[in-house]
């Protein structure tokens, strides 16, 4: 006991522990039997955790007093992921839906009541690693309390429908005659859990071909829209999301080009209740995550192969900013589960890889066995044509 005493000390002081972190980490491990090394480890971890909730602490405290004007501090993350406090005004523009930020760079950012911890931290992670994802950040009250959320208004100026929309419409224009059910329809609503490969496939595919089917869309804005879609499927696959349903994501129009691009990803949910659950329903569909990052790896790898290259080649790097983002806004149980799912789902996009290419290097392999025996059998055959004309030729 007096050693694990000694050890809390020891690290505590390198870390600047408060009173009550030296109390919490005493009263769990004064009484821990497990061997030093082990109990070390762990007491690193907690208080490399603890040292960032007390550098967020120290800067709430030494933020000034908020200025005339300002009514609410915003958290953000500037892009070295250093936190930083910003005083902003919130004015009532719309009682019955939202406030919104109406100065400084928050233009255009609307206040929810309801907070979830890990939603704001996933979504600065997205950003982070470059995929189009709705801003999420932390308002503190006058007080420097946590009060609330603000999002960036997805819409703003142009006309968003979220994909269950497109598919009603699609269905009505195939009701009124001026659309041709396809196979693929019919096939898409009636699958209801993946099994199989081809299963995944149309999974996959359901979204994009009601995307495409909207009558004004041209193709270079498709493309754009595919490569969104499938980035999409890959930060699902790393975050664990618990589903992406029709409801869950859509496209914007211009209001003054009418051009269609794909909307930044919103309810970008951790299954925090699920946990490590592998149930992830995609387009009305229930699926296996992995086998659906497998579908995605081995049929559409063209598709994803620039996200993921750049995910495996900053594997280290997207870590360790992942690990400072969830650490300034999670606690330290939500963290561990968040940061073990993350390290779990790059480690298998990694083994998929490996996998993949131990595939096809052996189908190459028998192709080339395949060619090398087509030409020893030519061969044979030529040389016993030869021998047979030979001998006709000396019968005659």
């Amino acid at each position: 006991m007096n050693n694990n005493l000694n050890l809390i000390n020891q690290i505590g002081k390198n870390y600047n522990l408060t009173a009550e972190q030296f109390n919490l980490l005493t009263t769990k491990y004064q009484n821990d039997t497990r061997d030093l090394l082990t109990i070390q480890k762990e007491l690193t971890n907690i208080c490399d955790f603890y040292k960032f909730k007390n550098n967020l602490d120290a800067i709430i405290a030494s933020s000034p007093p908020l200025p005339s004007g300002k009514n609410y501090y915003v958290t953000a993350f500037d892009q070295n992921s250093h936190l930083y406090l910003e005083p902003v005004s919130i004015n009532v523009t719309n009682p019955e839906k939202s406030e919104v930020i109406v100065n400084n760079s928050f233009k255009g950012y609307q206040k929810h009541t309801q907070v979830d911890d890990v939603e704001i931290a996933l979504c600065q992670l997205g950003q982070a690693l470059g995929f189009d994802i709705v801003e999420e950040y932390r308002i503190y009250n006058k007080d420097k309390r946590k009060d609330s959320i603000v999002i960036k208004d997805l819409v703003n100026d142009d006309e968003f429908y979220d994909v269950e929309n497109l598919k009603k419409r699609f269905l009505k224009l195939i009701n009124s005659g001026k659309y041709k059910r396809e196979s693929w329809q019919e096939k898409s609503e009636n699958l209801k859990v993946a099994n199989t490969n081809e299963d995944y496939k149309i999974a996959v595919d359901y979204g994009l071909k009601i995307l495409k089917s909207l009558p004004s869309m041209l193709e270079e804005d498709y493309q754009e829209i595919e490569k969104k879609y499938f980035e999409m499927l890959i930060f699902d696959s790393l975050i664990t999301q618990s589903e992406r349903n029709f409801k869950d994501y859509g496209i914007l129009c211009d209001k003054d080009t009418k051009r269609y691009s794909f909307a930044p990803l919103f309810d970008n949910v951790f299954p925090s209740i699920l946990k490590n659950n592998d149930v992830f329903s995609f387009n009305g569909i229930v699926c296996n995550r992995y086998e659906l990052m497998e579908c995605l790896f081995y049929n559409y790898y063209d598709k994803i192969k620039e996200k993921v290259n750049y995910i495996l080649s900053n594997k280290d790097k997207i870590l360790k900013t992942a690990s400072t983002i969830f650490k300034y806004n999670l606690d330290i149980n939500t963290y561990s589960m968040v940061m073990n799912n993350l390290i779990t789902n790059i480690n298998y996009f990694e083994r998929i890889l490996k996998e993949k290419a131990i595939i096809e290097r052996n189908e190459k392999n028998a192709g080339y066995v395949d060619a090398v025996h087509m030409i020893i059998a030519l061969v044979i055959i030529i040389a016993f044509s030869v021998c047979i004309a030979y001998l006709l030729y000396n019968i005659e």
